[in-house]
């Protein structure tokens, strides 16, 4: 199956390449972009290739991507070594005009798929510039300030999500928007003792505004989902969920740099990371797990040839009498890297990671982490 899918884009990049040698407009064209022959329709074919190699000073359970839930609190020891090309990524990119505006339609994946499988990453249809029907980035989060980290995972109590959607955008003006939309909810809590079933009644509810301007951009958003967990013997337990995050970015130093940020506090807001949403309390009953987290960071462009990103991300979780020594309390996450762009569209950069976790019972475990990675972008 995916050697079919990766026979297709290098079919269609042909296509699109004879298109604009024999297109009379293809001069008129973005770069990267090619016309098929005989139609208005313009393709973009890219991606990127990337090598890392990580050492890891401490254990953790995700030797590809530096996730701090994986953290071992157990007190063990012991470094590990790990060379891998999974985060190379290819995507199509198609621009259609037509009665109802431009349609345009995306399809990204990359190789971290099981056993190093391609996997899909995004895939949407989007009409206009309002209407998305596909899977995207959650509306919940902020995709402008994800840190240009060398590690795939990202700060770990950060609102960082990919979800099948229907979404609907208005623009107020050319500096301010509101989005609007229905995603694919998760199903990843505590159960209860008693035997029985999770289940997603509605898909979840998200909603963002934002503001932008030279100077950067700010950005406030907000979920809501439902979670019921259905008991064999009948009856069911119903949990609201919410959850709340203000985002942005300031640019400054002639906008070569930024300082980005994310607060983000709600019951429940462990979905828009792939964490656990509901646990239990004194009870046995299920209810919300409120948490908390905040991202702060600097991108900073040394010169022409070298680049680097700071990044210091903390949460906390307010854990419920009914979960076990081991849940997670709270999670710290810092990062920084010196990336040496050494020549158009390439780069090879080193980063130091750092990690704690913290569990219910006090436990408390480390991480540090050594990665380095080559990167070249074709498109």
């Amino acid at each position: 199956m995916q050697k079919s899918y990766l026979i297709g884009i290098f079919f269609l990049m042909s296509l699109a390449t004879y298109g604009q040698q024999t297109s009379e407009t293809a001069e008129d064209l973005p770069p990267g972009w090619w016309l098929i022959p005989k139609t208005k329709t313009q393709v973009k074919v890219g991606g990127y290739v990337k090598f890392d190699l990580i050492h890891d000073f401490n254990p953790i359970s995700s030797p590809d991507f530096f996730d701090v839930t994986k953290i071992p609190t157990d007190g063990s020891e012991g470094r590990s070594s790990n060379l891998n090309a999974k985060e190379t990524r290819l995507f199509l990119d198609v621009m259609s005009p037509s009665k109802v505006g431009e349609i345009r339609t995306y399809v990204e994946g990359d190789f971290y798929g099981s056993g190093g499988a391609f996997r899909l990453r995004h895939a949407f249809v989007e009409i206009n510039g309002k209407w998305l029907a596909g899977q995207w980035w959650s509306t919940f989060m902020d995709e402008n300030i994800i840190p240009n980290t060398l590690d795939f995972e990202k700060p770990g109590a950060y609102a960082f999500a990919r979800h099948p959607m229907l979404r609907y955008k208005h623009n107020f003006s050319a500096d301010a928007y509101f989005a609007i939309a229905v995603e694919q909810p998760s199903i990843n809590a505590q159960a209860p003792a008693q035997p029985g079933k999770f289940e997603n009644p509605l898909p979840d509810l998200t909603a963002r505004y934002r503001f932008t301007k030279p100077w950067g951009h700010v950005q406030l958003s907000g979920y809501a989902g439902k979670l019921v967990y259905r008991y064999n013997s009948g009856g069911t337990d119903e949990v609201n969920l919410f959850g709340a995050n203000f985002s942005g970015q300031l640019n400054f130093n002639s906008k070569k740099d930024r300082f980005f940020y994310q607060v983000l506090y709600g019951p429940g807001i462990g979905r828009t990371r792939g964490g656990i949403s509901a646990a239990l309390d004194g009870n046995g009953e299920l209810k919300a797990l409120t948490e908390y987290g905040f991202t702060a960071g600097i991108d900073h462009r040394w010169n022409d040839k070298f680049s680097s990103v700071f990044v210091y991300n903390s949460g906390s979780v307010d854990n419920l009498a009914g979960q076990p020594d081991s849940a997670i309390q709270s999670a710290d996450y810092a990062a920084a890297n010196l990336l040496w762009h050494f020549a158009e569209n390439a780069m090879a950069g080193v980063e130091y990671l750092w990690g704690l976790r913290k569990d219910l019972n006090d436990s408390e475990g480390r991480a540090n982490r050594l990665q380095f990675s080559v990167k070249y972008v074709f498109n």
